[in-house]
This record gives C-alpha cells, sequence and structure tokens, in this order.
C-alpha cells in the first residue's frame, strides 16, 4: 500500500487544500478491504483510473459501482468503501468553499448524500485525464496530470471573499468557533453569513462547525485507538462524552464501540487532512 498526501502548487492553493494519492495491489487469493469512512465537510474531486471502488451509503443501504471521477461532499452520513484487489486513487481535497468557486454552482442546490459523477459538472476533458493517468507509470507525471486540470480552471474561479479566508480557520479549530465572531472575521451579518454558508458548503454554519468537530472526534480515534473516548471528547471540546456519543448516533446511527470495532479489524489509516491535529 501506498499513501501520502501533497501541498497542492501554489497557484492552486486558495481553493485546494491537498491532493492525496493512495495505491493498492492486493493478490487475487485474498480479500481486499473494507474502508469506512466518516461524515464530514470536506469537498473532494477523486479520480479512479483504472479499478473502482463500490460505495455503500450505510444510511440508505445502497450500495453503488463509482465511476471514474467522482465528485463529494460535504458528506453528511457515514459510508464504506469496498476496495478492489488493484486501486490507484488521487483525490483533490477542495479549501471549503472551494468546489463552489470552481462550479460556480450553489452548493445547496446539489445533492450531496452520495457522490456525483464529475463529468455532468466538469467538462469532457476529465475522460481526457483518466486516460492520461492509465496511460502513465509515474507518480510526478499523474499528479502534474491533475494540477495541470485544476490550473486551467483558474481563470473561472468565482471571485474569493473574505469568508473563503475565515473557512480554512473553523477548519483548523476543529470546529470550536463562535458563529458571531465567525461573521465579524467575515465582514457580513449573521443572516448574511448563513446565506453564504449555503452557497458555497451547502451547510448551515453550526452544522458545518459541528460535522468539523465530530469528524476530528473520529480521526484521533482512527489514529490513536487506544486513545479513551472520554480523553478524545476533552480534547475536541464536547461538554462530556455523552454528547460526543450523541453526535455518533446522530450522524452513524451507531454508537463509537461499533466504529471502535471497525478501526481494529481495519489494517489501513487514511487520516482526514481537512484540520490541523
Amino acid at each position: 500500500m501506498f499513501y501520502k498526501v501533497f501541498q497542492p502548487h501554489p497557484a492552486l492553493r486558495e481553493f485546494v487544500n491537498n491532493i492525496m494519492v493512495f495505491q493498492l495491489d492486493i493478490p487475487l487469493h485474498e480479500k481486499p478491504p473494507t474502508i469506512s469512512f466518516p461524515p464530514l465537510a470536506e469537498q473532494c474531486l477523486y479520480f479512479y483510473p483504472f479499478e473502482v471502488p463500490e460505495s455503500e451509503y450505510l444510511t440508505s443501504r445502497k450500495k453503488v459501482i463509482l465511476p471514474q471521477s467522482i465528485l463529494v461532499g460535504p458528506q453528511v452520513n457515514r459510508i464504506k468503501l469496498k476496495m478492489p484487489h488493484r486501486n490507484f486513487t488521487i483525490k483533490v481535497g477542495f479549501q471549503p468553499g472551494g468546489l463552489y468557486r470552481l462550479l460556480g454552482i450553489p452548493m445547496n442546490e446539489m445533492i450531496m448524500d452520495e457522490s456525483l459523477e464529475s463529468t455532468y459538472f466538469l467538462d469532457k476533458n476529465i475522460k481526457f485525464i483518466i486516460e492520461q493517468l492509465q496511460e502513465t507509470a509515474s507518480l510526478e507525471m499523474s499528479l502534474e496530470i491533475v494540477q495541470n486540470f485544476l490550473l486551467s480552471k483558474l481563470k473561472v474561479l468565482k471571485p474569493k471573499l473574505p469568508l473563503d479566508d475565515v473557512f480554512p480557520l473553523i477548519s483548523k479549530s476543529g470546529g470550536l468557533v463562535n458563529i458571531d465572531t465567525v461573521a465579524s472575521q467575515a465582514c457580513v451579518s449573521t443572516r448574511q453569513l448563513e446565506r453564504l454558508f449555503l452557497q458555497r458548503l451547502g451547510l448551515q454554519p453550526k452544522f458545518f462547525a459541528r460535522m468539523t468537530r465530530f469528524a476530528k472526534a473520529w480521526t484521533i480515534k482512527e489514529k490513536f485507538p487506544d486513545t479513551k473516548w472520554t480523553t478524545i471528547a476533552y480534547q475536541c471540546g464536547y461538554f462530556d462524552q455523552m454528547h460526543l456519543i450523541r453526535d455518533f448516533k446522530a450522524f452513524c446511527g451507531i454508537s463509537p464501540s461499533v466504529i471502535e470495532d471497525e478501526f481494529k479489524n481495519s489494517p489501513y489509516y487514511l487520516g482526514c487532512q481537512f484540520y490541523d491535529d
């Protein structure tokens, strides 16, 4: 297995947070892994140039074979990905609001409970990008192909607002923010803030902050499985462990102990690059 997170080209950083590469090559006689992902406010563009995963949306109990390129997020429900034996994934993780700036489509008008085929929203060059990725054996060239595509989109980005500089601060704080303070930093009223959040993220400000805090708790447990839930609740700013359990049931429909068992049985940790831990 190969997994690495890269900083994007400097010209992309105002709307791209990171680029992740994941590579897996499992012998055919072995069972490929299934990886669990938390609800996450991150917006992403994925490329699967070779074999594609199967996504299981646990709330609706729906299973879907994914296209070779998808847009995801905000992902408001827990999902599982059944990985193929041979997988090469490139994930572009956008800055909060970055996908809106790229597409120009209000996020509250998009159905984001499931992944969406990216060719419906980006140009048909996506198929050409996939073909290029299939033809190169170089990781460096694969990154260059994807970044050149994104660089070609700079001229169509929606204008940057003060709020776009505030979004990353919310993520880095783990969702521990005061909404009135956020509005003040973004130079807008609270009502305008809610409208801009829906437009750029598809979420209300408080819900975005809540999802961010929950994702941080999930990721700490995934990365440090011996850490007690009580400690994690404290680190993430929950009043107590019961408030964390309540978020688990609200977002995942299960208790933390179920997720803990899944982590123990999973040999892979992909992490979350949505905030600074």
